[in-house]
């Protein structure tokens, strides 16, 4: 392979919105995919994204000298910087760590374990210089980065394009980076993420901050550039909209109240004695004969007069309205109630 095809798509073709020095200030997270495919590491970060190494031999450390090494680090400064390798590259050379380093970290410190927690009692950064020389070569990492699950899931989709890119231009083709990946992602996934990256650097941010769905920002990548951000801004108004008239579901009391009034059935009465079977033997329901009325029994007082409802009793309220209100009409009871608070 030639030299020429080791270079990143940053040193063939400039800055670009993938590449470019000129996007806005990265996560930590976003610093370390920028160190694999191509740009420069953080000189220092916090104390508290930098794990401790699970295979130093070292248990006891000695407090008073951290203590004192901690008043040096604030008053004078770091002098020496910690090694230290970033998490991903950590876990490809030693995957039987992954529980031992959560996703809560970037990196593991390789040495200046005093130099850390030195920094954590100061409450400073940490002078870190970055190493992943020992995980492999940088198209290692990456592949590493997007075949594996409890890689991928610490990359924003604008990451993994960039990610996708880098592979593209060393390997030479889409198909061959598949090949390289062992069927961990398609041609149509690799497609759909380096589609981001002809997106303006507002809507990448967009789409990484999951404002923007995936399926629209990829649409919006096969237009031409003028097109592409009033093609985001009406997909996702429209989006809007549907939501906003789209009902929303029904929880808590109301959705129990209408799932008890969906399974409660009248009682049928029990037919009269005499009565016929029915084919299935059930006895069949003896009708009444319309020439005969049925006598009238007039109401009592004390049966017809409904006890009058306290309003500020959730409980009351609701055994009334499923008391009182068919079916249908408690839901849509349920679904205003819903739609105004």
């Amino acid at each position: 392979m030639s030299p020429d095809r080791r270079k990143t798509a940053a040193d063939r073709t400039g800055p670009s919105a993938a590449f470019g020095s000129a996007r806005a200030p990265r996560s930590t997270r976003g610093q370390i995919i920028d160190s694999v495919v191509g740009g420069a590491p953080p000189a220092s970060v916090s104390p508290e994204l930098v794990a401790e190494n699970p295979e130093n031999p070292r248990r006891e450390f000695d407090e008073e000298y951290l203590d004192g090494l901690a008043r040096n680090m604030r008053e004078v400064g770091q002098i020496q910087t910690a090694a230290v390798m970033t998490r991903l590259a950590f876990l490809v050379a030693h995957p039987e760590h992954q529980d031992a380093v959560p996703a809560d970290y970037d990196y593991v410190v390789i040495d200046g374990h005093c130099r850390l927690r030195a920094a954590r009692k100061a409450g400073i950064n940490l002078r870190i210089t970055v190493d992943d020389s020992s995980a492999g070569t940088r198209e290692d990492l990456l592949a590493a980065a997007l075949s594996a699950n409890h890689f991928r899931k610490d990359l924003t989709p604008i990451e993994e394009a960039e990610a996708i890119e880098a592979l593209v231009d060393f390997h030479g083709s889409a198909a061959a980076v598949v090949s390289v990946l062992g069927g961990a992602v398609n041609n149509s996934w690799i497609s759909t993420r380096r589609a981001l990256l002809k997106l303006p650097e507002t809507i990448q941010e967009r789409v990484a901050a999951k404002e923007v769905p995936i399926a629209i920002a990829r649409k919006a990548g096969t237009l031409p550039r003028e097109e592409q951000v009033p093609f985001v801004e009406a997909e996702m108004a429209q989006r809007d909209a549907e939501q906003a008239v789209k009902p929303k579901p029904v929880r808590g009391r109301a959705a129990a109240a209408i799932k008890r009034a969906q399974t409660q059935r009248p009682p049928v009465a029990p037919a009269p004695e005499g009565a016929l079977p029915t084919q299935d033997g059930a006895p069949a329901l003896v009708v009444a004969q319309q020439g005969v009325p049925e006598p009238r029994v007039a109401p009592s007082t004390a049966s017809s007069a409904e006890a009058p409802i306290d309003w500020t009793d959730a409980e009351a309220v609701t055994t009334a309205v499923l008391e009182r209100c068919p079916a249908d009409v408690a839901r849509k009871i349920a679904h205003s109630l819903q739609s105004v608070l």
